[in-house]
């Protein structure tokens, strides 16, 4: 059976209608090469105190990522997923999300992202395999 991909406004990273969601909004850089994002992490999402969860931040890279295959034009979800944590980031401190596509071959869209703190101190990397659908 064919994967169906119906928005229903309800996706928890940046669906509007989801009422526990994140609420995430994107902007298009460089004619749509580059997706970015900002989310200030609310304490409810935290790992050790004061520390934003690990899941947390693979997910809002995930997303960017998928949003950044989405807005060049592919239709896609998420095959392959790497996530290299580089430094702890604060609840209730504003995240940084930049994605931007490197290429695509056959059936697979290759993107990858950053996750960093106002000052510039990289969080997390993330690159990810999107599979065409």
């Amino acid at each position: 059976m064919p994967l169906e991909t119906l928005d229903n406004k309800c996706c928890f990273v940046c669906g509007p209608d989801n009422t526990e969601g994140m609420k995430l909004q994107f902007q298009t850089l460089d004619g749509g090469k580059k997706v970015t994002a900002t989310y200030v992490t609310p304490e409810k999402y935290q790992g050790w105190k004061g520390v934003v969860h690990g899941g947390i931040i693979a997910t809002l890279l995930d997303e960017v990522m998928a949003k950044a295959a989405q807005k060049s034009g592919y239709h896609v979800v998420t095959g392959e997923l790497r996530t290299r944590f580089k430094s702890p980031a604060r609840v209730l401190e504003p995240l940084l999300l930049t994605a931007e596509l490197e290429g695509v071959k056959k059936k697979i869209v290759y993107v990858k992202a950053s996750a960093c703190r106002e000052d510039g101190t990289v969080v997390a990397e993330a690159k990810a395999k999107m599979v065409l659908i």
